[in-house]
């Protein structure tokens, strides 16, 4: 390989590894959401992961009457208008 050759080379890899920095850092004009994190003392406090779990469990099955109740809505809302069930697999 000749020296210009690899000079050429050397400065494509230096200048590709320059721009990798500046394309993966975070873009300023983008914003985002506070982030998911684990408090310090809930995995060490055994009384606070069990109502953690607790509550994740009633956000559940609230979710799950939540969703019933739109079903049940749905179906009385199509019975009044007289239409039939459609099979609609989003809400079966």
């Amino acid at each position: 390989m000749k020296f210009r050759t690899g000079l050429l080379l050397g400065l494509a890899v230096g200048y590709g590894l320059a721009k990798r920095s500046t394309l993966t850092e975070d873009d300023p004009y983008i914003v985002k959401g506070p982030q998911r994190r684990e408090l310090p003392g809930l995995a060490a406090n055994p009384a606070l992961r069990a109502v953690g779990g607790r509550a994740q469990r009633l956000a559940d099955q609230a979710t799950v009457a939540s969703l019933d109740a739109i079903r049940r809505t749905r179906a009385a809302i199509q019975s009044r208008l007289g239409e039939e069930p459609a099979d609609d697999a989003a809400w079966n």
